[in-house]
């Protein structure tokens, strides 16, 4: 009896060795795809977010700009993260600066997810917050669109640096080549685009003006 049962456990764990070694030789293949395609192939829903941007911004006279910059920081809202920044939503808002600038809470790991998630959930929240920083970025540069768009990007640091200053460049000269393409697309595409509001799903909302959370009631 006893050599019986020896001998099943050298055979249980002579199989879960030969397992091992199976799942070990085994490859997990993973297609990534990390471009974002020309304007023509974007699909409907990415379309859908270049007009809610285009309409968010329109009235105060940063439609197209807004609409660019959707299509050049997440591809019209397909790459909605960027952990190196951190940044998340279809702008790509740097979530240390939102906690900062909108909230009266230090920053933290827990709250930088909670507003990443906020980014990314709600694109009225993310769009409120683009829009504010378009318009103290006119005001600062006396409605310099060059500039702008520059610091949009790079804040004040271009100014400074040579080498951020060749990035932020760089960065005004694609948006203004999207803008030109949007000129053209969203005429043609407006007549079939119908507004959607903006979904929330989160419970914790930004009072714009204080520049506080609030409980959403």
């Amino acid at each position: 009896m006893q050599r019986i049962f020896i001998t099943t456990i050298w055979c249980y764990a002579i199989s879960v060795l030969l397992c091992q070694n199976l799942v070990a030789q085994e490859k997990i293949a993973i297609k990534i795809e990390g471009t974002c395609v020309a304007l023509q192939d974007f699909t409907k829903e990415q379309k859908d977010v270049l007009m809610y941007a285009y309409y968010y911004g329109r009235d105060h006279g940063f439609g197209y700009l807004m609409a660019a910059i959707a299509w050049k920081e997440s591809c019209a809202g397909e790459y909605l993260l960027n952990f190196s920044d951190p940044s998340a939503g279809i702008y790509h808002a740097h979530i240390p600066n939102v906690i900062r600038k909108y909230t009266s809470y230090q920053d933290s790991s827990f709250l930088r997810n909670v507003v990443g998630q906020m980014l990314i959930s709600d694109p009225m929240f993310a769009s409120s917050i683009a829009l504010d920083n378009l318009r103290y970025w006119h005001k600062v540069h006396k409605g310099d669109l060059h500039k702008i768009i520059k610091s949009y990007n790079k804040g004040f640091a271009w100014r400074n640096k040579e080498s951020v200053n060749r990035q932020a460049q760089a960065y005004y000269i694609d948006i203004m080549r999207k803008i030109n393409e949007l000129e053209v697309f969203i005429p043609q595409y407006i007549h079939t685009y119908k507004l959607q509001a903006p979904y929330r799903d989160f419970k914790v909302k930004f009072d714009e003006k204080k520049g506080k959370e609030t409980q959403a009631k």
